[in-house]
C-alpha cells in the first residue's frame, strides 16, 4: 500500500500543478480535513479544500523547486520548497512547508501542514534519513 499511497500523492501534486480540479475532487475523501500550520488555517471537507486550492491557482506557476516524498504506511510526508512558500503573509513558511498526507482506500482523508521536516516526520511516524 505504501507505493500506491506515494503514487496517489504524486498524482495529487501534479493535479494541483496543472489545475485539474476534477482529478483533485476524485482524490479527496468527502470528509477530508486540511490543517494548516496555524490553528485557524483549517478546511473541514472536500469543498473547502477545493475552494482553497482554487484560490492558489491565482498564483503564477507551481512555485516549487524542491520536492521530497517519503512513504510512511498510510501516510506520505511531502516536503515542498520554492518561491511559492517565501512570501505568504498569513503563515511563517520561510520558503518551505511539509505536509503529512493520510490516505485510506486510495483517497486522501487528511493533510496536516508543518513548518519543519522533523515535526512532519514525527507526526507521520516516519524514519527516513536526510538526503546526503
Amino acid at each position: 500500500m505504501t507505493q500506491a499511497n506515494i503514487e496517489v500523492v504524486f498524482d495529487h501534486l501534479n493535479a494541483r500543478r496543472v489545475h485539474d480540479l476534477a482529478l483533485l475532487e476524485l482524490q479527496l475523501d468527502p470528509d477530508v480535513v486540511h490543517q494548516g500550520v496555524l490553528p485557524d488555517l483549517m478546511c473541514n471537507n472536500r469543498d473547502e479544500v477545493l475552494a482553497n486550492v482554487q484560490r492558489g491557482f491565482a498564483l503564477d506557476g507551481f512555485g516549487v523547486d524542491r520536492l521530497e516524498l517519503i512513504a510512511a504506511g498510510d501516510r506520505v510526508v511531502v516536503g515542498l520548497a520554492g518561491p511559492r512558500f517565501s512570501e505568504v503573509p498569513w503563515a511563517p513558511l520561510n520558503g518551505q512547508i511539509y505536509v503529512v498526507y493520510t490516505l485510506r482506500d486510495g483517497r486522501i482523508v487528511r493533510m496536516d501542514d508543518y513548518l519543519s521536516r522533523t515535526e512532519a516526520m514525527a507526526a507521520a511516524g516516519a524514519t527516513a534519513k536526510d538526503w546526503a
